[in-house]
């Protein structure tokens, strides 16, 4: 099923050289921002001890840009984050793509500071005002961001801080990002809609969190040889909760390296019209963005080869992929041009109204695209793990989309 997961993690790629940006248009910033509740980290409990969890979640109204939720496991004390997090001056040294950080003021709780970043072509900045709470040995630690100007508008996100031990916390982040009042340049690309405000904000939360975690860590330990690509243990049953809100997204590490990205959807459909689609190359991969192209150039009884293409200026990318269908899991493999050593999965769980749930799992890399992707990636692997969490995002959102509209 990658035609769509190609196209996806293209667009993906355009928006995301405005990643480590805090944005908003005004009503992002003010509306009510929803982050993991004690009840939500215990349903999720398991698979943070496996990595980081990110939920994508549904908007409330049309207006509304969409909210990202991400937590992980940090070995190191609730105080020691917390500590890492009040202090924006030393961002730059675990977030590489911010050039510098210049405080302005420090007022009580609330310090004022501006922020730079520089890279390939684009030149970013603004400014925003952090806003501390006093932390508690139990309920944990809360910190507030808001981007109050720049080169992308009005932004806000909110840290929280669980202390699990004395030496052990979970970390969580939750924001909103809007291009609607940025710049020319953001404007551009924020014209895609709604996916795209989605997926800048998602590499954001991924580069802040990821970040944080390494800083209050120290160094990953080394990436061994990697495994073949299995289907997670997951139990949409379980997870209904916060699957009905959004979707969910698992990345699963080690060291640096992706070992595993995995995502679960609801798809509002029965199961038999979701394979429908699944099974489909072209009519899946033409429904992610307007122009996007896919094209079968070849069927036989045991796979289909497929072109795929999205034409757009300074990161077009193409490709071809060959799907091996199936009565249950649906594979799909890299067979040349870009992300031609990709490995993706994807199957669906039928609940007891008939409604089918997917699930997918992958495994890929961003760098194997276009020169400017890989200069925009550069070594930033939270960079590239963002990428990845945002295009298996894009995947299950737009197989709902078009499966919505089989049949109609």
């Amino acid at each position: 099923m990658n035609w769509l997961t190609t196209l996806a993690l293209s667009t993906t790629l355009v928006l995301s050289t405005l990643v480590c940006s805090v944005a908003s248009a005004q009503d992002a910033s003010h509306l009510p921002l929803r982050g993991f509740t004690r009840a939500d980290l215990a349903l999720l409990a398991p698979y943070l001890d496996r990595g980081p969890v990110m939920h994508s979640v549904f908007r409330d109204r049309q207006s509304e840009a969409p909210s990202i939720v991400m937590a992980t496991r940090v070995n190191a004390s609730a105080d020691r984050v917390a500590e890492i997090i009040r202090d924006p001056r030393s961002y730059p040294q675990f977030m590489p793509a911010l050039d510098s950080i210049a405080i302005e003021s420090e007022q009580g709780t609330q310090t004022a500071y501006s922020w730079s970043w520089r890279i390939a072509v684009f030149t970013l900045g603004g400014r925003n005002v952090m806003t501390t709470y006093p932390g508690h040995p139990t309920r944990g630690h809360r910190i507030d961001v808001l981007s109050t100007g720049g080169d992308l508008g009005l932004g806000r996100m909110a840290w929280r801080v669980f202390p699990d031990g004395p030496d052990r916390c979970t970390l969580v982040l939750a924001s909103r990002v809007d291009m609607r009042d940025a710049n020319y340049l953001a404007d551009q690309l924020a014209s895609g809609g709604m996916a795209v405000f989605r997926s800048i904000n998602v590499a954001l939360t991924s580069v802040m969190v990821l970040g944080t975690r390494r800083r209050a860590e120290g160094a990953p330990r080394p990436a061994g040889e990697l495994g073949e690509l299995e289907r997670p243990d997951i139990d949409p049953e379980r997870l209904m909760p916060l699957i009905a809100r959004g979707d969910l997204v698992f990345l699963e590490l080690d060291g640096d390296a992706l070992d595993r990205v995995s995502v679960v959807g609801r798809m509002v459909a029965n199961v038999e019209r979701s394979r429908e689609v699944m099974l489909d190359p072209e009519e899946f991969g033409q429904s992610l963005m307007q122009g996007a192209r896919a094209r079968v150039v070849e069927r036989t009884e045991d796979h289909v080869d497929f072109d795929w293409e999205i034409p757009l200026p300074l990161v077009g990318v193409d490709g071809r992929m060959r799907l091996i269908p199936s009565d249950s899991v649906v594979r799909v493999e890299g067979v040349s041009g870009g992300l031609r050593s990709g490995r993706w999965a994807f199957d669906t769980h039928r609940r007891w109204n008939d409604e089918a749930v997917a699930i997918g799992w992958a495994r890929f890399d961003p760098r194997e695209t276009s020169r400017l992707i890989r200069r925009l990636i550069a070594d930033d692997d939270d960079f590239a793990h963002g990428l990845a969490m945002a295009t298996q995002i894009m995947v299950v959102r737009s197989l709902r989309l078009r499966v919505s509209r089989v049949g109609t």
